[in-house]
């Protein structure tokens, strides 16, 4: 059974649908892996999320869901996009 199965077909679509964690995946899947940091100041830049805890919830939820990977490098964290997470390529 692959990972993506094991997650459900159900919690993958609540990944991806929200608003806000299509974007977090569409900037993700533009690069090959970006920093936490980075990754925030995009999307307050771009006036799609500003709380450092709501980004945090969607993060984790992503990386549940199998659809990002969370890195730590160097003391920094780091997301990279996975197959689950190229559905956005569509949009």
């Amino acid at each position: 059974m692959t990972d993506q199965k094991k997650v459900g077909h159900s919690q993958h679509l609540k990944a991806v649908n929200n608003p806000v964690r299509k974007e977090i995946l569409k900037i993700v899947n533009s690069v090959e892996k970006i920093s936490a940091e980075e990754l925030i100041e995009t999307l307050k830049n771009d006036d799609v999320l500003n709380d450092q805890n709501l980004f945090e919830y969607h993060s984790s939820f992503l990386t549940q869901a199998l659809c990002m990977e969370k890195l730590d490098e160097d003391g920094k964290t780091y997301y990279k996009i996975l197959p689950g997470g190229k559905v956005v390529e569509n949009f």
